[in-house]
């Protein structure tokens, strides 16, 4: 039988904040995030604001590392440090061949590059960078960690547009129960506020002047940075070592659909994703209790999702439906991820934050939204979708730890670097 996974550690950088505290009162309070960007001049894009993380927050990390890293590598890493502080888990004393690392993103790195190849290019300069081949690529936050904590185990970087950080997570989980490793440092990072970046973000047309999710007047998303990382875990070595668990990563399922989107008869293949995760967990739709949304901000993605969602196991869903990226801002490919910290976290404490910038539901979706306030409830069971505009198409589903809704202490994290 595939060995079980269970969740030991989260780590979170974002616009909202890195410690549980008060990230989570962001959440609960239902503000949009997003601000005018500050680190360049954005009139002349059509929407000129976005989340940015704090430059203050003090970053786990030594500044002569974060010198020759690109700025997503550098959340990455800082989110990897404050997760494993958070499990208590010592990489030090492990074999690096049974630790492994799964991050997904979408743009790679620019917070280097830009400058430099724009120098080239305005001024002529006469070299670049050497760190410029380093810091772009989508697979420097791996290296990073596997030099910086000398793991040698398994490791994959996903790139599948805003389903990045979801699929990261399962293909962790995957490498885990079939043996691949015991450890797993899984999740996503992304920085697109650069001047190049952003352009790409313009171009996607993606984009909205406020992010109103699953409101009448959605109109796009704001995209944002940060990373999010989860140390999973084999069950039966976790419990050797004491480790306290959030959950258990209980189902996964990844699937492709082509075409135009969306359909007016809803997702169906998102459907059919989530429908595999639920059977690989052994749950049923109906004993859903939360679900993490993917939340792309638009009417006509949004009502797909929605349909697909509740045509999913037979029309059983009755799940309390939320998503957290209004709130920090949709940070692309570690936005799956983060809404997966959330959605354990959410377990954890028995409160559902609300959809930010949902005032005005739509009246055509037929989900239990959660809006305007945190809602307290006993969750078990909860369900994380993402889908990215390639087409892939991801479901996570989550088991909480028994006795969740405790309110724990989110481990070492909450003490080590400041916050209430």
């Amino acid at each position: 039988m595939p060995r079980r996974v269970v969740v030991t550690g989260i780590g979170m950088v974002t616009p909202g904040g890195m410690h549980p505290g008060p990230l989570w009162e962001r959440l609960c309070q239902g503000s949009p995030g997003g601000a005018a960007i500050r680190r360049f001049d954005a009139t002349p894009f059509t929407v000129s604001e976005a989340g940015e993380v704090d430059e203050d927050l003090p970053l786990p990390l030594p500044p002569r590392l974060t010198k020759r890293m690109d700025r997503y590598s550098v959340l990455a890493m800082a989110a990897a440090q404050l997760a494993l502080d958070d499990s208590a888990l010592d990489v030090a004393t492990e074999d690096p061949d049974g630790v492994g690392i799964s991050i997904g993103n979408m743009y790679g790195g620019w917070g280097i590059t830009d400058p430099s190849l724009r120098g080239l290019l305005q001024e002529g300069y006469a070299s670049v960078s050497p760190y410029v081949a380093s810091a772009w690529f989508p697979t420097a936050p791996q290296g990073q960690m596997s030099i910086f904590w000398g793991l040698r185990g398994y490791a994959k970087t996903i790139a599948a547009d805003t389903a990045s950080g979801a699929a990261a997570i399962g293909y962790a989980a995957r490498a885990i129960q079939d043996g691949h490793a015991d450890v797993m440092l899984a999740g996503g990072a992304e920085a697109p506020v650069t001047p190049y970046a952003y352009a790409f973000c313009q171009v996607s047309g993606r984009m909205g002047d406020a992010y109103r999710p699953f409101d009448r007047r959605a109109e796009g998303f704001r995209v944002g940075e940060g990373a999010a990382i989860l140390i999973l875990e084999e069950e039966e070595r976790a419990a050797a070592r004491g480790a306290r668990t959030y959950g258990e990563v209980a189902g996964w399922s990844t699937g492709h659909v082509g075409g135009p989107e969306p359909w007016p008869d809803g997702d169906r293949r998102l459907a059919e994703v989530v429908e595999e995760a639920l059977g690989e967990a052994g749950i049923a739709a109906s004993s859903l209790d939360y679900v993490g949304l993917d939340a792309q901000g638009d009417r006509r993605a949004d009502r797909a999702e929605a349909a697909a969602l509740a045509g999913a196991g037979g029309n059983g869903l009755r799940a309390l439906c939320t998503t957290c990226k209004p709130g920090l801002t949709n940070l692309l490919g570690a936005a799956a991820s983060a809404e997966a910290a959330v959605a354990l976290l959410a377990m954890q404490r028995g409160e559902i934050p609300p959809i930010a910038g949902c005032d005005e539901p739509d009246s055509s979706v037929e989900l239990d939204l959660v809006t305007g306030s945190c809602r307290t409830a006993s969750l078990r069971h909860a369900l994380v979708v993402a889908r990215g505009a390639d087409g892939v198409r991801g479901a996570l589903v989550l088991k909480g730890s028994p006795g969740a809704g405790n309110n724990r202490t989110w481990g070492v994290y909450g003490g080590a670097y400041g916050g209430a």
